[in-house]
C-alpha cells in the first residue's frame, strides 16, 4: 500500500473517532438539558422561599417598652427615661424628654468617670448624634435619635 493510501485511511479513521465523540458528547448535553428541564418543571412553585436576611430586625430599638433600668452593664441610664427595654446582652434602648445636647454631656461626663476613652463623636445637632468610647476590649456605642412619635429621644447603647 502506498504512503498516500495510508495517510488517507489514517485521516479517514481519525475523522471517525471524532465525529463519533463529538455526537456522543452532543447527545449527552441534550440529555442533561432534558433532565434539567424536567426537574425544574416538577418542582411546585410553592418550594420557592426568600432567604432570610442577615440583618437583626431594630425597628425595636426606636419604641422601647417597659420601666427603664438605672443602669445596663454597669453603663448609667439617665434618669429621666421614660420607658427602657433591653433587646439582646449587647444592645439596650430608652426613650427620653431630653435634648440631645444635654444627653451628650451626660455619657461624655459619666463614661469618662467611669474610666471609658471617649473615640469618636459625631452631633447631628437636635437630630441626634453618634458617640464611641472604649474601655480594655469593650466598645460601646451610643446612638441618639428622635423618638418616632416625634416626643423627645431614643438612646441606643450597644456593648461589643
Amino acid at each position: 500500500m502506498s504512503r498516500f493510501y495510508k495517510f488517507t485511511l489514517l485521516v479517514v479513521l481519525a475523522a471517525a473517532t471524532l465525529a463519533c465523540g463529538l455526537f456522543n458528547t452532543v447527545s449527552q448535553a441534550k440529555d442533561l438539558a432534558s433532565t434539567a428541564e424536567a426537574m425544574a418543571t416538577s418542582m411546585p412553585l410553592s418550594t420557592l422561599e426568600a432567604l432570610p436576611s442577615a440583618m437583626p430586625d431594630v425597628s425595636g430599638y426606636l419604641n422601647p417598652t417597659g420601666t427603664p433600668a438605672t443602669s445596663w452593664n454597669n453603663i448609667p441610664i439617665m434618669s429621666q427615661a421614660s420607658a427602657g427595654q433591653e433587646f439582646s446582652k449587647t444592645t439596650y434602648s430608652y426613650k427620653i424628654d431630653a435634648a440631645v445636647a444635654d444627653i451628650q454631656t451626660f455619657y461624655g461626663d459619666q463614661m469618662k468617670t467611669l474610666g471609658w476613652s471617649s473615640g469618636f463623636s459625631a452631633q447631628g445637632g437636635s437630630q441626634g448624634g453618634v458617640m464611641l468610647f472604649t474601655k480594655d476590649s469593650n466598645v460601646l456605642t451610643i446612638t441618639i435619635t428622635p423618638a418616632t412619635d416625634g416626643n423627645g429621644s431614643v438612646v441606643i447603647l450597644l456593648l461589643e
